[in-house]
């Protein structure tokens, strides 16, 4: 696994069909992996044994799910069906395996121990010691499945994911599993305070620098003196919107500049504004204002 001393390779011990992954570098020595692992055929077989580390393994079921044979340390171990949207979590501390007999879609968050320890410095809490939600256990859980929801199409597209969004999500998503499976109690804030001038500045600047590549949440916070989750929620609250989406919007006025000021190729704009290519330059500028790029050059110059 890059970046760290992990032996876990983002589900290829699952064989599925597909696999697709991303991964949030917002905590740079305990990068967290996000990946769907989706099989459409029956009786995929056991899974590859792994090395036993500080991590676990959230899985996050997107269809219904509950044949399977699964065992610990080498004995049959319980669990129970799992509808769309229900989740389970296993310590990689133990030895699990399973045999998948049924057909599966699933959303897998590869979760190390390091990257606990810094959430709960973000959230201003003791240190965690433990998530816990087994296979027997499995709950639903509404909030991972609208993540994992939000979460596919930059799966389906990595190359035009953007690193900040995907480091936002990754840091809602380890917050919500310290609140809600560690046992620990978050305190309340009543009013979240937005960022004060000098960082709102400082922040925005530092995107706008860097509109034609990419930024991390850690980057921006570390320039505003505050914690990864702190930045995000006050700079939510002084903008509106979550950094990532504002950023999103920046690129979109440049590329408006550029359309209406210059006779660039819309391919050449797409890099000048930090799209991965054409094609996610139209798709995106077509959410955001509702015609395509090209269609709102020809009305601009009528």
């Amino acid at each position: 696994m890059p970046d760290t001393d992990s032996t876990w390779q983002y589900s290829a011990h699952m064989h599925a069909e597909i696999t697709q992954t991303i991964v949030s570098h917002a905590l740079p020595y305990s990068p967290v992996g996000i990946t769907r692992v989706h099989s459409t055929r029956r009786h995929s077989g056991m899974t590859d044994p792994y090395e036993r580390e500080p991590a676990y393994l959230v899985i996050l079921q997107l269809r219904p799910f509950g044949e399977q044979q699964l065992w610990l340390g080498g004995r049959p171990a319980p669990h129970v069906p799992y509808g769309a949207g229900w989740l389970a979590i296993y310590d990689l501390e133990r030895n699990w395996s399973a045999n998948l007999i049924g057909q599966y879609d699933c959303m897998q968050f590869y979760i190390p121990q390091a990257a606990l320890t810094e959430t709960a410095k973000d959230l201003g809490i003791r240190a965690v010691q433990h998530l816990h939600c087994p296979p027997h256990l499995a709950v639903s859980d509404p909030v991972v499945h609208h993540l994992s929801q939000a979460l596919l199409p930059a799966l389906a597209q990595p190359e035009q994911a953007s690193a900040l969004f995907v480091d936002h999500m990754a840091l809602a998503l380890r917050a919500h599993l310290v609140q809600r499976y560690a046992g620990v109690q978050v305190p309340s804030r009543r009013v979240q305070a937005g960022l004060a001038p000098w960082q709102e500045e400082r922040a925005k600047a530092l995107i706008m620098a860097h509109l034609d590549g990419e930024i991390l949440l850690e980057t921006l916070a570390e320039a505003c003196n505050l914690s990864r989750a702190h930045f995000a929620k006050a700079f939510r609250a002084s903008t509106g919107m979550p950094p990532h989406r504002w950023m999103v919007l920046q690129r979109i006025e440049r590329a408006r500049h550029y359309l209406t000021h210059t006779s660039l190729p819309l391919g050449e704009i797409a890099q000048l504004c930090g799209f991965a290519d054409q094609s996610h330059f139209t798709r995106t500028f077509g959410k955001v204002v509702g015609i395509n790029p090209g269609e709102w050059r020809r009305q601009k110059r009528h």
